[in-house]
């Protein structure tokens, strides 16, 4: 002893266990305690959509979202070969048409940045 001083250490853990126990015996009924917690954060609104969706909304969503993405991944790559038969088919069908729509958006495009572009297609017969 230090001039009447008395030094206790009390371990970190038995500090955390009794200020939990006082807590609860405090706030009272525990399931009322926890019905309310869940209740507020089930209905807390997202301030970044304007309050439209709680942010419970926001994340279910983006999980079906990233479901749906994942199972339509899922769909084109076992339907693979033949989304690329159809694709050919629908290219090679009015090739002319295409290359022609192609070239149109392009210079329509080009445009926009003040220059002019003329495009005339010729068969290689021509």
């Amino acid at each position: 002893m230090n001039g009447g001083e008395v030094k206790i250490q009390i371990p970190q853990e038995l500090i955390n266990t009794v200020v939990r126990a006082e807590m609860v015996e405090r706030l009272g009924d525990k399931q009322a305690l926890i019905e309310a917690v869940v209740t507020s954060a089930m209905s807390a609104k997202d301030d970044r959509n304007y309050g439209r969706e709680t942010y419970f909304e926001v994340e279910v969503r983006k999980l079906i979202v990233e479901t749906a993405k994942d199972v339509f991944k899922e769909w084109i790559d076992s339907n693979r070969e033949q989304i690329r038969d159809a694709l050919l088919k629908y290219l090679n069908a009015n090739k002319q048409k295409r290359l022609t729509e192609f070239a149109e958006n392009l210079a329509n495009q080009i445009n926009v940045y003040g220059i002019s572009v003329n495009l005339n297609l010729k068969s290689a017969g021509e």
